[in-house]
């Protein structure tokens, strides 16, 4: 898997769309698995960046992806405090109107719903969200 340190500060998206575009090309990937990665993984990370790091000196912001077998799999990686965003973030509320809504939540609501699996692991001092994604791809 390749890992991508990314400056732990909004700027990483950029830096995201940049690597996204090389793997994805590098791979063939599709344009719409390209978009929902991107998509998932700009959430993942801009939940890092306003939410995790601000609480850390010296705060770590890292991607990785890679292809196996049928799968894309990528990680987003940082050391702020443990934190499992899919069972400690509150539920999106997909039921009421848009303008009654409060914020938040949607990000990881779609996170799970366009991937095909995801998991979250606190490994050392880092928080480690995987997503697997079909690529379409035969092995």
């Amino acid at each position: 898997m390749k890992r991508i340190p990314l400056t732990p500060d909004l700027s990483a998206i950029t830096e995201l769309e940049q690597s996204l575009e090389e793997f994805a090309g590098a791979h063939e990937l599709g344009r719409v698995l390209q978009n929902r990665l991107n998509l998932m993984l700009e959430e993942l990370i801009t939940n890092s960046v306003n939410y995790s790091l601000p609480s850390v000196s010296g705060p770590e912001l890292a991607l990785c992806l890679s292809l196996e077998d049928t799968f894309v799999v990528a990680q987003v990686e940082d050391n702020g405090p443990a934190f499992d965003p899919f069972t400690e973030a509150p539920e999106a509320d997909t039921t009421s109107d848009l303008a009654d809504r409060p914020i938040g939540g949607l990000g990881i609501f779609l996170t799970k719903k366009f991937s095909d699996e995801y998991t979250y692991e606190r490994i050392g001092e880092r928080n480690c969200v995987t997503l697997r994604c079909k690529s379409g791809k035969a092995p």
